[in-house]
């Protein structure tokens, strides 16, 4: 019987059946951004809707666990997840990416997302004692900042949604799960299953919901038919299958491959908010991706030669 398929790089090829699921991961996670958005408009305010969500879900994930009678990780393995993944990866992703949603259209966040790429390399680089940056890998980065610039300059200083908080806030919650995801694998945190991921989920949920206690910001969760159905959409769909498919492709292709995914997410993102939502997509959006994608592209590229 023969082995799996390869290609010109010996690396094995991906089936239609992994294409497949790439695809659909990047459906189920471009269009979060779309759903955050039709809940904030439609009246739900950012950190109780987003802890909403993460209780949903933590709660989910364990139903899973138990369903599936996943063996449950290491005192440590569980305590490193939940605390750096929940706080960093989970918790302050999401507070920071649902308050600066309210500041732009869910096909903007989308394009923002192209910048984890870049954030990911800086991060590795800073926090990662193993990792070099060569030549063509910091060109990459200096070529995708330049993108960056170029996404968010625009919407920093005009239209009726310019302002800094969209992007900025956004950037951050990129950030924050960037340098979360870096510092799991530093500090050994090793396969994310179920339970880790619950765990995560319940942390962030417990986070913004103590925010929404202590801070003096009216909540709000309408008991409406379009945050509701946006809330579910993002549980069942964005968080408990979006993740479930993230770890078998994780599993089939390896974690490399199952990260194209990112490449995917803003195209889903401004795809489904322009349209369905008739979100509008500028030329400074196009142009923005397109320069982060090749600075991405570089940095990938310089990233995987042999040291």
């Amino acid at each position: 019987m023969s082995g799996p398929a390869t290609s010109a790089s010996g690396s094995p090829r991906l089936s239609s059946t992994d294409v497949g699921l790439l695809v659909a991961l990047g459906v189920l996670w471009g269009s979060a951004y779309i759903f955050i958005r039709q809940g904030l408009v439609f009246g739900a305010s950012p950190l109780l809707f987003a802890g909403v969500r993460y209780a949903l879900s933590a709660a989910l994930f364990a139903a899973l666990a138990l369903a599936r009678r996943e063996s449950r990780p290491s005192r440590r393995s569980l305590a490193v997840s939940s605390t750096v993944g929940g706080l960093l990866i989970i918790g302050l992703y999401g507070g920071f990416l649902y308050w600066g949603e309210q500041f732009t259209t869910g096909g903007y966040a989308a394009a923002l997302s192209s910048t984890v790429p870049i954030l990911t390399v800086l991060a590795s680089y800073s926090l990662l004692p193993e990792e070099r940056l060569g030549r063509l890998s910091l060109a990459g980065v200096l070529v995708g900042l330049v993108g960056v610039i170029v996404l968010v300059l625009p919407e920093v200083t005009k239209g009726p949604l310019g302002s800094w908080e969209g992007p900025g806030f956004v950037i951050a919650a990129f950030l924050s799960t960037v340098v979360g995801s870096v510092l799991l694998r530093r500090f050994g945190g090793g396969r994310q299953g179920l339970w880790q991921i619950g765990a995560q989920f319940a942390v962030g949920a417990v986070l913004l919901g103590s925010a929404t206690v202590l801070l003096p910001i009216p909540e709000a969760l309408p008991f409406t038919f379009p945050v509701w159905s946006a809330l579910l959409l993002l549980v069942v769909f964005s968080s408990v299958l979006g993740y479930f498919t993230y770890f078998v492709l994780h599993h089939r292709v390896g974690p490399s491959r199952a990260n194209v995914v990112t490449y995917l997410i803003p195209l889903v993102g401004i795809g489904v908010g322009s349209g369905i939502y008739g979100e509008p997509v500028t030329p400074w959006e196009i142009a923005g991706f397109v320069i982060v994608l090749a600075g991405v592209t570089l940095a990938v590229r310089g990233s995987n030669r042999p040291r």
